[in-house]
């Protein structure tokens, strides 16, 4: 097998790897905001990941040209995203966050679409719209006569509103991440980011500090989750592109799905939003394999793992 598929297909196993600790992730952090203010879970969740990988970056200088959009996937991805995320996830169920977290590879797709040049199938298309209506529908569970009256629909929003985010910085990692070193590049964004959460910490009266007995918890999402996620998904977005990989990534709302049945069954989804969370599902996976997406710029050597691609990767647009 050439060397360049072989890399390809080490990128297909560490996003689906990825997928796993992201639907456990939103479980996790149900659990811990029943003592934990958002603020301080989104605070901590990223420090301890972004002292972990600080040697890295003290050891690489992060090229001045990619400043502003270091700036630009840090106040999306590190700051604005955990933000809506967590404080929606005090107003919907894990479930329900989990399957919203397909919303993430539809602004994605259309951010790559927009600004990187990258481009779907006419079936590729058609199955985003399928996402987009599913993601509608456990959203609003069709109640569209009384909207107020939807339960968890702020949560839902604010959710949702963090997929958005999260899709901006998908995109701008990937160009960062095949130009520069993985590692410094997830130690800085979430260092500057936990630099800029520390005075939102504050003005909010959250405690800078977390107590209680979920506090462990903390670090379990910070390093199960926030830490060993990254890495997989930003290598995943170097070899696969950030189309094929925020694809494969929705399949996490199926683990979280599973995952919250468990640990929450006392929340169980309605059957229309079962219906939406099917078709987002099978619109995500139709996405994949029907989706046609272009080639991504030539990643690094396959014998790379944590380094920048070579000097022909993709430049800001």
């Amino acid at each position: 097998m050439p060397a360049r598929d072989q890399a390809r297909i080490v990128g297909y196993v560490a996003v689906s790897v990825a997928a796993v600790l992201y639907g456990l992730w939103a479980n996790l952090s149900k659990l811990v905001e029943a003592t934990i203010p958002p603020m301080t879970i989104a605070l901590y969740t990223q420090f301890p990941p972004g002292l972990l990988y600080f040697p890295a970056l003290a050891r690489h200088k992060m090229p001045r040209k990619d400043a502003p959009l270091l700036l630009l996937i840090t106040a999306a991805g590190a700051v604005a995203a955990p933000v809506a995320y967590y404080y929606g996830l005090t107003g919907t169920t894990a479930s329900n966050a989990a399957l919203l977290s397909n919303s993430e590879s539809v602004f994605t797709v259309v951010i790559a679409f927009t600004f990187l040049g990258d481009r779907l199938s006419h079936l590729g298309y058609v199955a985003l719209a399928g996402v987009v209506i599913g993601a509608f529908t456990v959203t609003t569970e069709l109640r569209l006569g009384d909207l107020a009256s939807v339960q968890y629909l702020a949560g839902n929003l604010l959710v949702i509103l963090a997929t958005f985010f999260w899709g901006v910085d998908n995109n701008g990692s990937t160009v960062l991440s095949r130009r520069s070193r993985i590692l410094p590049m997830i130690s800085a964004k979430l260092l500057l980011g936990s630099a800029l959460l520390v005075p939102i910490v504050v003005l909010t009266g959250a405690p800078l500090v977390p107590s209680g007995p979920d506090a462990w918890l903390l670090l379990v999402i910070a390093f199960a989750g926030v830490a060993s996620f990254t890495v997989l998904f930003y290598y995943s977005l170097r070899k696969i592109g950030a189309i094929r990989a925020g694809s494969i990534l929705s399949t996490s709302a199926l683990w979280g799905v599973l995952f919250s049945l468990v640990v929450f069954p006392g929340q169980p989804l309605s059957g229309t939003q079962i219906a939406g969370g099917a078709l987002m599902a099978g619109a995500t996976i139709a996405l994949y394999v029907f989706g046609g997406t272009k080639e991504p710029p030539a990643a690094a050597e396959a014998g790379e793992t944590l380094k920048p691609a070579g000097s022909d990767g993709p430049r800001l647009p």
